[in-house]
């Protein structure tokens, strides 16, 4: 249980996902790309660049969000899901990397994911955090 006066949120709520269409496009757009074997990860961190809509949730959340990719090459219904869980729960453990900042993160699973240890998924999402939290946002694409 995690009661006292350093608690720390432990929940995975909806305000913590991305869940439209037009926010994952705007991290594939704008955000730092990074790959690794089982993963590859877009960040978006927060600016004043973003759409307005956007930059008013991060704005008045000031937390990170998660979006997650699992395309059906990875496996059937449930390989998907627990790929997916296993996702969620790192991100959830894993918010301490990013500082106290807001941030948008979509994270695509790759085939190999779904033959991952949970050790091995959770130690590529972090290097891969790292790595993109040190990199400057690629310039949104006109189109």
């Amino acid at each position: 249980m995690n009661s006292g006066p350093d608690r720390r949120r432990e929940t995975f709520s909806r305000d913590d996902r991305l869940r439209k269409r037009r926010e994952f496009e705007e991290c594939y757009a704008s955000g730092v790309r990074v790959s690794g074997r089982h993963l590859q990860l877009f960040l978006l961190p927060p600016s004043g660049t973003g759409t307005a809509s956007r930059a008013a949730s991060a704005a008045a959340t000031d937390r990170a969000r998660l979006g997650i990719s699992v395309p059906r090459r990875v496996g059937g219904a449930v390989v998907r899901n627990r790929v997916r869980r296993r996702i969620r729960e790192i991100f959830r453990r894993s918010r301490e990397l990013f500082g106290g900042r807001g941030a948008d993160v979509v994270v695509n699973a790759r085939p190999s994911a779904s033959e991952a240890t949970f050790t091995e998924l959770s130690d590529e999402y972090r290097t891969l955090l790292a790595k993109s939290l040190s990199r400057p946002p690629r310039n949104r694409r006109s189109g």
